[in-house]
């Protein structure tokens, strides 16, 4: 017979994981409002309604809170993108459909948050090689969903990383500039001509593949 599971043990792994969820929560809403630079423990320790001793009790210092605020937030996200593929897959969204989609990530809280903890990990080894670690499940999960948009067009593999690249610079580019420039029909309005150009892309590739195909019958 199996001992019981242990209540109080369980109870207390639950609360340990209730109070490390406040203060990813409060790291997280710290770095949008204060940035990297202007948040310290105390701030976040404060914001989560603990004492700077339980801060310390779960965590060593501000940065190792930023990784896990960072991967859990990306991980969040993450899964938004891979509920996309389903999407994708029954044809249900289209690639100008994504792009929007995208884009509403790379304009909102979660860009604003990775791009905080971009800058930090900049002059940070700590950061800076656990972000990179982290974020690549997020590309791969987006790589695997832009490759079934040009499976059937003749296009390489190559040229197709490297259009996914171009995007996400591009998208890269428009959030940087959310943040001195508000205004929404001029972001749409490049959506719009980088959507053309990719779908002159697809278009070229898929008539010289259709070409090459008729010439080999």
């Amino acid at each position: 017979m199996e001992p019981a599971p242990d209540k109080t043990s369980r109870t207390q792994e639950e609360r340990t994981s209730a109070t490390r969820a406040r203060l990813v929560e409060a790291t997280l809403d710290l770095l949008l409002s204060k940035g990297y630079a202007g948040t310290t423990t105390v701030d976040i320790a404060a914001r989560a309604g603990l004492t700077r001793g339980a801060l310390a009790h779960h965590y060593s210092g501000k940065d190792e809170l930023v990784v896990e605020a960072f991967d859990r937030h990306l991980t969040i996200v993450t899964q938004e993108i891979r509920t996309y593929a389903t999407l994708v897959r029954d044809g249900s969204l289209s690639l100008d459909d994504f792009i929007d989609r995208v884009w509403t990530i790379f304009s909102g809280r979660f860009f604003m948050l990775t791009l905080e903890e971009v800058t930090a990990a900049r002059h940070n080894d700590f950061l800076r090689v656990r972000l990179v670690a982290r974020t690549r499940d997020f590309h791969d999960s987006l790589d695997a969903i832009w490759r079934h948009f040009f499976d059937e067009t003749g296009l390489n593999p190559l040229e197709i990383e490297v259009m996914l690249n171009a995007t996400l610079c591009l998208l890269r580019g428009m959030g940087v500039q959310t943040v001195l420039r508000d205004d929404p029909v001029y972001f749409r309005r490049l959506l719009r001509f980088w959507k053309s150009i990719l779908k002159e892309q697809i278009k070229a590739a898929t008539t010289a593949a259709a070409g090459s195909k008729g010439k080999a019958e």
